[in-house]
């Protein structure tokens, strides 16, 4: 049997200036439809592996930013979060905003999709 071994030489490298170093942030996920979400600070950019294309999906205003990114099951939904709280649904196809989620008072740092359900995740604090 031939084993096959991992090149050394990088398929593709992908420029993400500024991307935030902390590690209870998920600003990365890869789709089922072969399609890279980065969250660059206040935005979202999508990169095509196959035509090698980049495009602007949204972006948040200046005084809030990207915090996690989590794409559906069938790769045609990106679930957003902001260090606002608050939770983006995006249809990927259309660029349009399906919906807006509220509820965090903190940033919403993950993101998981189970079927046509999102889940959110944040270090809320309590307000007494």
């Amino acid at each position: 049997m031939e084993s096959k071994r991992v090149s050394k030489m990088p398929f593709k490298v992908l420029d993400a200036p500024s991307l935030t170093d902390d590690f209870y942030l998920n600003l990365v996920d890869w789709s089922s439809t072969n399609l890279l979400a980065v969250g660059l600070q206040g935005a979202v950019y999508i990169w095509s592996a196959q035509d090698n294309r980049v495009t602007k999906l949204c972006q948040v205003d200046s005084q809030d930013s990207i915090t996690s990114v989590s794409w559906s099951t069938s790769g045609n939904h990106l679930a957003v979060g902001t260090d606002k709280g608050v939770t983006q649904i995006w249809d990927v196809q259309t660029t349009q905003l399906v919906r807006k989620l509220y509820g965090h008072t903190g940033r919403v740092s993950s993101v998981a999709w189970s079927s046509s359900l999102v889940s959110t995740g944040s270090r809320d604090r309590t307000i007494l």
